[in-house]
């Protein structure tokens, strides 16, 4: 059952286009990584699927909704959530206040925390700290607790292994293939482009904000000249 589809969409942020043309369709229980360049549009894109950057033509379909001119309220009700690669848990807040402030439009927070500790459960010995104090690791396992608790369909999670210790990536990506295994839909911006593609479904290959390749994802982490492939020059 397809959850999001884009259909030649353009997006920017009201001074030209940075995104241009983009298809893309995401499955329920389906992980996508969206791989590509610095500077290739992949932050820009998932902020315009979460409508925090300005569409400026072709669709944003979720669900089968149309919600292109939808601002990110409505998205985050109908479940998308936005995982930000910065600035993505309030420092000064502990945990559990995180936790608590994240679970936006959901009235049995105490019922919804328990489950969201059930799927990751190494959230349950930080609540009582301060985000703030937190390894980098543990801060993305935090921020996707909090997307969690708004009990979402879709993750759009734009690099979560950054600034990770190389034994963390593996693990980040893996919560994420575990929770696509439970039902959620995954869309992934990720600079660690083998790591991403060893536990995704499809990729999208994103240069100068067109997608230049698309595919099954072992696929393209097959192709024989990966270098050329990721920068969008592979024939």
């Amino acid at each position: 059952m397809t959850l999001l589809s884009l259909k030649a969409v353009r997006a920017g942020y009201g001074f030209g286009d940075i995104v241009h043309g983009v298809d893309l369709d995401v499955a329920v229980g389906e992980v996508v990584a969206l791989i590509g360049p610095n500077g290739a549009g992949k932050s820009t894109l998932l902020r315009a699927i979460a409508g925090l950057a300005v569409v400026s033509g072709g669709r944003v379909r979720f669900d089968g909704i149309d919600l292109t001119s939808r601002d990110p309220q409505t998205r985050a009700r109908a479940g998308m959530a936005l995982l930000p690669q910065e600035r993505n848990v309030f420092r000064t807040l502990t945990v559990s206040d995180n936790l608590d402030a994240s679970a936006w439009g959901v009235s049995d927070r105490s019922d919804r925390r328990g489950e969201v500790l059930q799927l990751l459960p190494p959230v349950g010995d930080l609540l009582s700290k301060r985000a703030g104090r937190l390894s980098g690791g543990q801060r993305q396992i935090v921020a996707l607790a909090m997307a969690l608790m708004a009990r979402p369909r879709l993750l759009l999670v734009d690099e979560p292994t950054a600034g990770l210790a190389p034994r963390l990536v593996g693990e980040m990506l893996d919560l994420l293939r575990g929770l696509a295994a439970r039902g959620y839909g995954v869309l992934i911006v990720e600079q660690n482009a083998r790591a991403a593609l060893l536990r995704a479904d499809r990729a999208l290959v994103l240069v100068d904000g067109r997608v230049v390749r698309s595919g099954p994802a072992a696929d393209l982490g097959r192709e024989p000249d990966f270098g050329a492939l990721f920068f969008g020059e592979a024939a």
